[in-house]
């Protein structure tokens, strides 16, 4: 009825437009009359509603990175540095997010799932947040990820199948085996049976069958499974998942907003002060050692599958082709400038003597450090390639190239970032970390570290529609931590 009223309504307006002012100016404000009449009607149904996902809440998804040094099972050194949080709408700096003092990403209790290339490679428990140089880390401990679940074994019972989660008062089409079908005795089913013939097999007691079953087994039946039915649609609790809340595993109290009080913070008091020491950390990591490594974490409210982000090249002929093209292009980038030709006032008969006595053109340069990647971002999305590599010479020279293949098969460069060490501190380094998905769509993103002389920072590149574009980059701050506790 509604409808139908608002459609008259239309049908006036337009009408009433036509006869205000003829010709096409009268036609263009009677369409945008109709048009006005007509959105009401177009928006009163929203379209389906995840009711769960209203009752979770806003969904948080926090992206560090684990700085380490030894190997990623027997760490020497640790310490993780928050870099954004995506609360559902846009990205948090992560060493901001709800501090109080400390930052929610680094809250104690908070768990890390470490990932390289999308592929779980552990998970990083945060007992302490600490304060360095204007930078919030978290020190703890890493955790080896679950041993995979042991497959069961077949029982070589004499046939060639295996009935898996078999529910006798639910009818299939597969037969039990016979060690199966001669089980639960001979009742009134196989007594019925007796009279077939000596060739014909036992009934199955089982079976489905379209009388009630005699001494109230029907409703005991059908409550046991309806119990099963409604058990087995709540979904199992993994308790190995990431969370990113504080966990409570020695306390059953129920946990409240305000962060655990610290023992040892300051006190106002009335009296002389005491020794109020910070607890030493050994095992936390200060300064940018040369040996230090550098792995991605992903810490979320709510459990989601990863996925690799590492691309399979199918052939290996065309790996080696895109990786030779990508380093022609860094050799260029980072090749000192070509002489010059001199200058362009002498005589014009004077052209060709001077480009035949030009002098050849300085040797490309030799990279070192070289690292290849190459992530499929996206699930069944192309190949994007990632080189680093620095120069040899002085002074030293990094560039750092994102390229995707072309229509063409040739490289497509998206981003190209050069400096020297001279330039540090006006141009960054940029030194890949991994592709993360740092939103939780099930797509992925490039993590950079990008290093000056005197400060770092963090900054996340969205590769789509052939353009690298910066989505997120975080404060900078002082890259030579101070050794507050060595």
């Amino acid at each position: 009825m509604v409808a139908e009223q608002r459609a008259i309504k239309i049908v006036v307006a337009v009408r009433i437009m036509s006869r205000v002012r003829t010709g096409c100016w009268g036609w263009l404000v009677a369409a945008a009359a109709a048009a006005v009449w007509a959105l009401p009607a177009c928006a009163q149904y929203p379209g389906h509603v995840n009711e769960t996902q209203q009752q979770n809440g806003t969904h948080l998804r926090a992206t560090a990175v684990l700085e380490y040094t030894g190997d990623l099972d027997k760490i020497k050194e640790s310490r993780l540095v928050p870099i954004a949080i995506w609360d559902g709408m846009q990205y948090q700096p992560g060493g901001l997010y709800l501090a109080q003092p400390a930052p929610l990403a680094v809250v104690s209790g908070t768990q890390y799932e470490l990932e390289s290339a999308g592929k779980p490679q552990g998970f990083f428990n945060i007992r302490d947040a600490e304060d360095v140089a204007g930078l919030w880390i978290g020190v703890g401990s890493f955790e080896a990820p679950p041993a995979p679940k042991p497959k069961a074994s077949r029982a070589n019972s004499g046939h060639t199948y295996e009935v898996k989660d078999y529910d006798p008062d639910k009818p299939h089409f597969a037969h039990r085996p016979a060690d199966e079908q001669n089980q639960g005795g001979s009742g009134e089913n196989a007594g019925s049976g007796s009279g077939a013939g000596s060739g014909a097999q036992q009934a199955d007691s089982d079976r489905p069958t379209l009388h009630s079953r005699a001494g109230g087994s029907d409703s005991d039946s059908s409550n046991a499974g309806s119990g099963s039915s409604s058990s087995s649609n709540q979904p199992d609790v993994d308790p190995d998942r990431p969370t990113f809340h504080r966990r409570s595993n020695a306390s059953t109290e129920v946990p409240t907003a305000q962060p655990a009080i610290d023992p040892d913070r300051p006190r106002l008091e009335y009296k002389a002060p005491v020794d109020q020491a910070k607890l030493a950390k050994p095992d936390a990591l200060f300064g940018l050692p040369a040996d230090m490594n550098q792995i991605a974490g992903i810490s979320d409210n709510s459990a989601s599958d990863s996925e690799s982000w590492a691309f399979s090249w199918a052939n290996p002929d065309d790996e080696n082709k895109m990786k030779t093209a990508l380093e022609e292009i860094a050799e260029k980038a980072i090749a000192p400038p070509a002489p010059d030709a001199g200058s362009t006032s002498q005589p014009a008969h004077s052209a060709a003597h001077r480009k035949a006595h030009q002098a050849p053109p300085p040797p490309l340069p030799t990279l070192a450090d070289e690292e290849f990647k190459t992530y499929s971002l996206s699930f069944g999305g192309g190949e994007t390639m990632v080189l680093s590599a620095h120069s040899t010479g002085t002074p030293v020279k990094y560039v750092t190239i994102v390229a995707q293949p072309d229509f063409y098969g040739q490289a497509k460069v998206l981003l190209k970032e050069v400096t020297d060490d001279e330039d540090l501190d006006v141009t960054p380094r940029f030194k890949l970390v991994d592709a993360v998905d740092t939103v939780g769509n099930g797509r992925a993103d490039l993590l950079f570290e990008l290093r000056g002389k005197t400060y770092r920072q963090f900054a996340i590149y969205r590769i789509a529609g052939g353009m690298a574009t910066q989505v997120f980059e975080t404060q900078p701050t002082a890259n030579q931590i101070a050794h507050s506790y060595n």
